[in-house]
């Protein structure tokens, strides 16, 4: 019911502020508009977490699934930094460009993977720059939209079902390149939520062979059904066992869920390191999430900030 109350008592106020002609305004190229009108929308999303949690019943809301699964899922997330650490920017501006730990000439890279491609390989070509091979793969095209001597593309998907059509599980895919013993591999994924289920089925020893994962994870909704939350949280412990977040950035595309000033992005890139490679290296986070090297995922989207994205889980009243 406060929901409900608290919807109506806003529409108005989102109706002034022309929410509504966004997609009219971005139809007639007024870029700067729409992105004006995103970070209103982002502000009013807040209010309302304030009116909805803090303002109306603080016990209440502390006791709430969304409290809890917000202080359960960012510590998962939670970039720490790493003594030393310099960041580059790999790919292009906006969507498709990921920040990564500039080391890859300390490590002896073997070999690159890449699953969802779409028509950018902007990341691709960053990565065979450094001449690295890139296995590249994703179902849902015909052909790269740009070739390079590194790439070695195939009509293929990634997966966590054992019995999917024309996709193959992480742990087969390396063993058919044979890379089953190479310790020195990175990963970029971005496959429209199905990350869940491949790093569910994939062995944490397979996980381990990565010195580097970039990811876009998505679904990512506190509020969302005790199953999915659950998968979520299963998953990113699973992940935090080998590997430790260093880099966060919100998909402006998204939807966000606010706990006052707390984001949680339902669409956000990590960029994981393996912890085995920094022990003794690593040190409390003191960036702001947009750092300097993000762009926004699209020129018309305003970028989300989060801070330093991390919570203080306190029960008291």
């Amino acid at each position: 019911m406060i929901k409900k109350i608290i919807k109506l008592v806003f529409q108005p106020v989102r109706s002034l502020l022309g929410t509504e002609r966004i997609v009219h305004h971005f139809e007639s190229g007024h870029r700067e508009l729409l992105k004006e009108l995103k970070m209103q929308k982002h502000e009013l999303d807040k209010v309302t977490s304030y009116i909805e949690f803090a303002a109306l019943d603080t016990k209440r809301m502390k006791e709430s699934d969304k409290y809890k699964n917000f202080h359960e899922i960012i510590p998962l997330l939670s970039p720490v930094d790493i003594s030393g650490a310099k960041y580059r920017r790999l790919g292009r501006n906006y969507d498709g460009g990921y920040v990564m730990l500039d080391d890859f000439n300390s490590h002896h890279i073997e070999a690159a993977y890449s699953f969802g491609i779409s028509d950018d390989v902007s990341w691709d070509e960053a990565i065979a720059e450094f001449k690295i091979d890139v296995f590249m793969y994703d179902h849902t095209i015909e052909f790269l939209s740009k070739e390079h001597s590194r790439f070695r593309f195939f009509k293929k998907g990634v997966t966590g079902d054992l019995h999917a059509t024309n996709l193959e599980t992480l742990s087969t895919i390396i063993a058919q390149n044979g890379h089953q013993k190479a310790q020195n591999l990175i990963l970029k994924m971005d496959i429209e939520g199905s990350e869940w289920g491949v790093f569910q089925e994939t062995p944490s020893d397979v996980i381990n062979q990565f010195s580097q994962i970039v990811i876009e994870l998505h679904g990512l909704d506190p509020s969302g059904s005790s199953e999915n939350v659950a998968k979520i949280l299963s998953v990113l412990k699973k992940i935090n066992q080998t590997h430790q977040s260093v880099h966060v950035h919100a998909n402006g595309c998204s939807e966000i869920s606010w706990l006052g000033e707390q984001a949680l992005p339902h669409l956000l890139e990590v960029t994981y390191v393996r912890r085995a490679d920094y022990a003794g290296r690593f040190v409390p986070n003191e960036r702001t999430f947009p750092t300097k090297l993000d762009r926004p995922t699209f020129p018309w989207l305003p970028d989300v900030a989060l801070g330093t994205f991390t919570v203080r889980y306190d029960r008291e009243t």
